[in-house]
């Protein structure tokens, strides 16, 4: 069973069968620069969390200055050029938690800077991990495939949401793909 911090055995009433619930202690880890990404993360937790699993977030801090204008088009262009960047200390233990959700913005078909850092800090902490990818409109797929190589381990789900999806909480194209990747990882506990 691994680490999962608690296991509930509910016996149906007749007798007939037991069956296993798993709880897991999920930390949704996320670089959010507009806000976007924090909101979409932070909607995923509290979907776990109403599931009875323990959801901790966290924000990573970049420790480059990625405000305005310039703060955007230099992170544009560290993605791009793969280049490091610093983040902030991150609280979790991140190897306590039995799945780590990253969410990050889609920079130039691939991850933020920030969101690369953790995960070359800590991939040989990290059990099992889902990505998130907000975006405008495309380059989820880099993004991806860019976290699995800086994770070391494949996703066991990836959720990749619209950036106007998410400021207008739209139902359909929001709401119901964050419920649809928390089932989803559920299934995999």
């Amino acid at each position: 069973m691994g680490r999962r911090e608690e296991t509930i055995l509910a016996t149906v009433v007749n007798g007939l069968h037991t069956s296993e619930v798993v709880h897991m202690r999920v930390l949704v880890v996320y670089y959010s620069r507009s806000g976007v990404t924090r909101k979409a993360c932070e909607a995923i937790a509290a979907s776990l969390s109403v599931a009875g699993h323990e959801a901790v977030t966290e924000e990573l801090i970049d420790k480059t200055d990625r405000e305005g204008m310039m703060g955007w088009l230099a992170g544009g262009r560290d993605a791009t050029l793969k280049k490091p960047t610093a983040i902030g200390p991150v609280r979790a233990e991140v190897g306590a938690f039995d799945l780590v959700v990253i969410g990050t913005p889609v920079w130039a078909f691939t991850c933020a800077p920030a969101a690369r850092a953790f995960c070359e800090q800590f991939a040989g902490q990290l059990q099992r991990v889902a990505f998130v990818a907000t975006m405008g409109g495309s380059g989820d797929r880099g993004a991806y495939e860019a976290m699995e190589r800086y994770c070391g381990k494949a996703p066991v789900a990836t959720l990749t949401l619209i950036d106007k999806h998410i400021r207008s909480d739209d139902a359909e194209r929001y709401a119901a793909k964050v419920e649809a990747f928390v089932q989803e990882l559920m299934a995999e506990a």
